[in-house]
């Protein structure tokens, strides 16, 4: 948190209840502003920022529902905790349609609990503030690519980017899928004197070679069925800019051998033809696998090797990040909300946590993938982390069991096996015959661990 104290507006046309957020919260570090209708806390609104605005659903003038709408039309980062009277929940429905972030009841219930309400509120509003902050900071370093993180690792990263802009020496971006080695690549790429040439980014796992070599060393006329035309390849269309291959670990040895010559003359041979063609580019390549061990196997060439591996940036995996993890959860959510006209949703102080704690195989990729998933799963605002799929809550659960293993062996081993049959039943569905087919175990094994161990 910063020394920044919170700004609350109360807004209700009962003096008593003016007078009881007045007094509850008379203890807490915040700047209490007040107003007794709809009208006024427009007025007080327009002049003034506030982090959170208490207001009563029901008012004369101007409604609390009608200073909700008019608040949102312009403001999404107000924290607004609307009040209602007992029963009334088709209001407060309506109301979290609009952009409410939480709801209080008439008569109000635990005092603890509202301020506890209150609180997690305005560290919400803190952490939306704090996003933006750390993405202004990043985007000043980012020259336009969409690179958001908070964390030593990426900073890390992204300054070894920095230099390797200013050369023009190969790159090679290690790391496992999933982790932005072609963002970095585009990074270096837009910071460098090359940026105004095009970027051609080629995954080389995803062509054969009978079509990767004619889409990098182009074509001519005739050289083979269906080369109509002479075509230029990415290596010569480059014309100043910047070539990326990813998994480069995917090409074969004789494509190596081409590829290292291109490299060390400057020069190709379109695929049928006859004429050297000087090329220029800058090179950069990535993948998700140890280079170095595959050279020490002979799956991949000592000198093209050597050739790649001048500047080397090594991508960290996202679960060794997590301080990112609550920027990038914001970043992907406004992003696909924008993308899919859905209104602003965003993750609770909980679900974040939350998150934080999975282990993100699939990195950054898998985190907006999940992202976009939710914009579709849920319907609330709000996201929390019971809205999220069931394989990630399993998965948590599973963390949370490793994270508890005993040092003991024969108690680790019987935590294993509780964990192993749950997991079991869970996958057999409760049908003992099928769980004995998965497990090839006897039924009467089964049925006995069962009574044992599980029940």
């Amino acid at each position: 948190m910063t020394n920044h104290t919170p700004k609350v507006l109360i807004v209700d046309d009962e003096d008593y209840t003016r007078e009881y957020f007045r007094n509850i919260l008379a203890d807490d570090p915040y700047q209490l502003v007040f107003a007794s209708d709809g009208k006024e806390a427009l007025d007080t609104w327009s002049a003034h920022n506030f982090d959170l605005i208490i207001m009563d659903i029901r008012m004369p003038q101007v409604s609390g529902m009608e200073a909700l709408k008019r608040i949102r039309s312009s403001d999404t980062d107000t924290m607004i905790i609307m009040v209602s009277a007992f029963g009334d929940m088709d209001s407060v429905i309506d109301a979290m349609k609009l952009g409410a972030n939480d709801f209080f009841t008439k008569p109000f219930g635990s005092i603890e609990k509202i301020r506890l309400d209150i609180q997690n509120c305005l560290d919400r509003k803190w952490l939306i503030k704090e996003n933006y902050r750390l993405k202004k900071q990043v985007e000043e370093k980012a020259g336009g690519c969409n690179m958001v993180y908070a964390s030593r690792a990426m900073a890390s990263v992204v300054d070894l980017a920095s230099r390797a802009s200013m050369l023009d020496s190969p790159v090679l971006i290690q790391g496992e899928s999933g982790t932005g080695k072609e963002l970095i690549a585009r990074y270096i790429h837009r910071n460098s004197s090359r940026r105004a040439e095009p970027f051609f980014a080629i995954n080389c796992g995803a062509l054969s070679e009978t079509l990767l070599e004619p889409t990098l060393f182009g074509y001519e006329k005739g050289a083979f069925t269906g080369a109509d035309k002479t075509t230029l390849g990415y290596f010569e269309a480059a014309g100043g800019g910047t070539i990326f291959l990813d998994e480069i670990t995917e090409t074969s040895p004789l494509f190596q051998v081409k590829l290292l010559r291109v490299l060390q003359e400057g020069e190709i041979m379109r695929v049928g033809g006859t004429k050297v063609i000087k090329v220029d580019f800058r090179f950069i390549s990535a993948t998700n696998k140890e280079l170095a061990s595959l050279v020490k196997e002979g799956s991949f060439r000592k000198d093209l090797f050597y050739r790649i591996n001048v500047i080397k940036v090594d991508m960290p995996p996202l679960r060794d990040r997590p301080e990112d993890i609550p920027l990038l959860l914001e970043h992907f959510m406004s992003e696909a909300c924008e993308k899919n006209g859905v209104g602003t949703k965003e993750f609770s102080p909980a679900a974040v946590a939350f998150l934080k704690g999975l282990p993100w195989e699939g990195n950054v990729r898998e985190m907006q993938n999940l992202v976009e998933r939710l914009i579709v799963l849920s319907e609330r605002r709000l996201i929390d982390a019971e809205d999220l799929p069931p394989e990630y809550l399993k998965m948590h659960e599973m963390s949370s069991q490793e994270a508890d293993v005993p040092l003991n062996y024969d108690q680790a081993r019987l935590c294993f096996e509780k964990s192993y049959l749950k997991n079991l039943f869970l996958c057999a569905e409760s049908d003992m015959k099928k769980a004995s087919e998965l497990s090839g175990l006897d039924l009467s094994t089964l049925y006995r661990k069962k009574n044992k161990i599980i029940n």
